[in-house]
């Protein structure tokens, strides 16, 4: 995706939230983006198969969740971070 594109992409809340339900390949693993955070510059990636175990509050062992990555999108400049050279969609080109 070429630069300008993605700067737009990163600033446009409602074309983020487009991204969400699309398929990714992340290091070699397929996820799905289910939850965007613009404030925070925070992309929510899940994964179908394997999953990690979720402590309470108390910080004890409590559920299995699906495995996630939490992926800074963008820098603290505002600019694309890295990630998005990582990620490549399967639903197609964005």
């Amino acid at each position: 995706m070429a630069e300008v594109a993605l700067q737009q992409l990163i600033e446009d809340h409602d074309a983020l939230a487009g991204l969400i339900g699309k398929r990714v390949r992340y290091l070699d693993e397929e996820y799905e983006v289910t939850d965007l955070l613009p404030e925070e510059g925070l992309m929510i990636l899940s994964a179908d198969s394997g999953s990690d175990v979720q402590e309470d509050s108390y910080g004890r062992p409590h559920r299995l969740v699906p495995k996630r990555q939490n992926l800074k999108f963008r820098d603290a400049e505002g600019s694309p971070s890295s990630i998005w050279e990582e990620l490549a969609f399967l639903d197609g080109p964005l």
